[in-house]
C-alpha cells in the first residue's frame, strides 16, 4: 500500500508536540511522524497551513446529526448520516445514542449497530443506550413511561453485538449488582446517568461495577452541604470518567473547570450529546413525537427545558480552551481519554501501530479535515 502524509506546523500526537513535521501512514495504521525536511520528495504530502493534527477526535454520545435522529430511524443508513454530518466538526469515531425506547427498539438498533460493524461503516465504534433503564425523577427529554429496571432474562433476549464497543447509560440505582455484572461480562462499559441516586445509593458494591458518569451535573441528583448526590460522587469516584458537554448551555463553564480540577487526569471527557439538528439547515425535529426546537442556540423541548445539544466537538473543545484548559489537555479531552474509557487501544494517539485517526484543526480550532481508517475526509 501507498504510504500518505498530511502536514501542519503543529502536530500534536497525545503526548507531545511536533514542529512542522508530517504524519505518515500506510493503509489504516500509522507509520510516524517526521520533520518534513526528512520527508521524502517521493511521498505526497497534503500540506494544512495554519492548522493543528491532532488524535481524532471520539464522541461517546451523539443522538443525531444531518437532520435524522437514531431513534427515529435505527438503520446503518442514519447512522452514516450521522458520522458524515458530525465529521464536518472534527469528529473521526462517534458512538450513535439509542434514547430511552422500546424493547423492539433497542433490538433493530442493536442489530444495525452490528451490520454497520460488519459493514465497516467509516466513524461507527458501536453505540450508546442511553436508557431505558433510567430514573423519572432524572428524565430529562426521555419519554419515562419506557422506563424499567431490567432483569437477566430482559437483558439475555435482546441482540447484542458480538463487536464494536458497547456503552450503556442507566441509573445504577435502579439496576442491581446481577444485572450489572451481567452486562459487564457481556463487554459492555456502564455509565451511571439519569441517576437522582442518594451518596448512600451507590455504595462499593455499585461503584466498582461504574465505569463513568454520563453528562456530569446534568439529569443527576446534585452535590449539596449535607447530601452528595450523584454529582458528588461522580466527582470523588477516581476510577471513574465523567463526560461533560461543554456548550457553555449545560453546564456553566466555571463547573466545567471545577471538574476538571477535581477529576484525576484523564478521567474527564468531552461529548456533544448532539441531537439532529448539528449540521442540518433545519432547527426543528421530532423525538417521540415531540417537537424538539434550536432557540438562542439551545435546544429545547415544547416544555421549554433542555433536550440535547447543537453542538459540534470542534465548537465544544475551542470553548473548553476559551474557558481555561490547556490545549493539549483539552485535545486529549476529545480524543485521548474517550478512547480510554472505551478501551480502545489503538485509538487516541498518533503513533505508530495505531488507527490512522486523526482531526484537523485551524488555528481557531475549527475543523478543516478528518483522517478516518485511514480516509482523508
Amino acid at each position: 500500500m501507498i504510504l500518505n502524509a498530511i502536514s501542519a506546523p503543529r502536530i500534536f500526537d497525545g503526548r507531545q508536540y511536533h514542529s512542522n513535521s508530517a504524519l505518515l501512514w500506510r493503509d489504516n495504521h500509522i507509520e510516524a511522524i517526521v520533520p518534513l525536511e526528512e520527508l521524502s520528495s517521493e511521498i505526497p504530502v497534503q500540506l494544512f497551513s495554519d492548522s493543528i493534527i491532532c488524535p481524532g477526535f471520539i464522541d461517546i454520545q451523539v443522538n443525531g446529526g444531518g437532520g435524522v435522529m437514531f431513534n427515529n430511524d435505527t438503520t446503518p443508513a442514519t447512522m452514516q448520516t450521522i458520522t458524515e454530518a458530525h465529521r464536518k466538526h472534527g469528529t473521526a469515531y462517534l458512538l450513535p445514542t439509542l434514547i430511552s425506547a422500546t424493547p423492539t427498539k433497542i433490538s433493530e438498533a442493536l442489530l444495525a449497530c452490528q451490520q454497520a460493524l460488519n459493514d465497516r461503516l467509516p466513524g461507527v465504534l458501536g453505540i450508546h443506550l442511553e436508557g431505558p433503564w433510567l430514573n423519572p425523577a432524572k428524565k430529562g427529554a426521555h419519554d419515562s413511561t419506557l422506563f424499567y429496571s431490567p432483569s437477566l432474562e430482559s437483558l439475555q433476549q435482546l441482540p447484542w453485538p458480538d463487536k464494536g464497543q458497547l456503552l450503556i447509560t442507566c441509573a445504577t440505582e435502579r439496576v442491581d449488582v446481577g444485572a450489572l455484572s451481567w452486562l459487564e461480562a457481556k463487554g459492555a462499559t456502564i455509565s451511571c446517568g439519569h441517576s437522582n441516586a442518594t451518596f448512600e445509593q451507590l455504595p462499593a458494591e455499585k461503584l466498582k461495577h461504574i465505569d463513568g458518569f454520563t453528562h456530569l451535573f446534568n439529569a443527576m441528583s446534585p452535590l449539596e452541604g449535607r447530601a452528595p448526590g450523584a454529582v458528588g460522587t461522580a466527582l470523588l469516584t477516581d476510577h471513574a470518567w465523567c463526560s461533560i458537554i461543554t456548550d457553555g448551555i449545560h453546564v456553566h463553564p466555571q463547573s466545567v473547570l471545577l471538574a476538571h480540577r477535581i477529576k484525576p487526569k484523564g478521567k474527564l471527557l468531552i461529548v456533544t450529546d448532539a441531537m439532529g439538528s448539528v449540521g442540518s439547515a433545519n432547527d426543528q425535529f421530532e423525538l417521540d413525537g415531540e417537537v424538539i426546537s434550536v432557540v438562542n442556540g439551545k435546544l429545547v423541548n415544547q416544555e421549554g427545558s433542555l433536550a440535547g445539544a447543537h453542538i459540534g466537538m470542534d465548537e465544544s473543545v475551542a470553548n473548553a480552551i476559551q474557558w481555561g484548559i490547556d490545549e493539549a489537555e483539552v485535545l486529549k479531552m476529545a480524543s485521548t481519554y474517550p478512547a480510554q474509557a472505551l478501551k480502545c487501544e489503538q485509538l487516541g494517539y498518533l503513533r505508530p501501530g495505531f488507527k490512522a485517526a486523526a482531526t484537523v484543526l485551524s488555528n481557531e480550532y475549527q475543523s478543516r479535515a478528518v483522517l478516518v481508517d485511514g480516509k482523508l475526509y
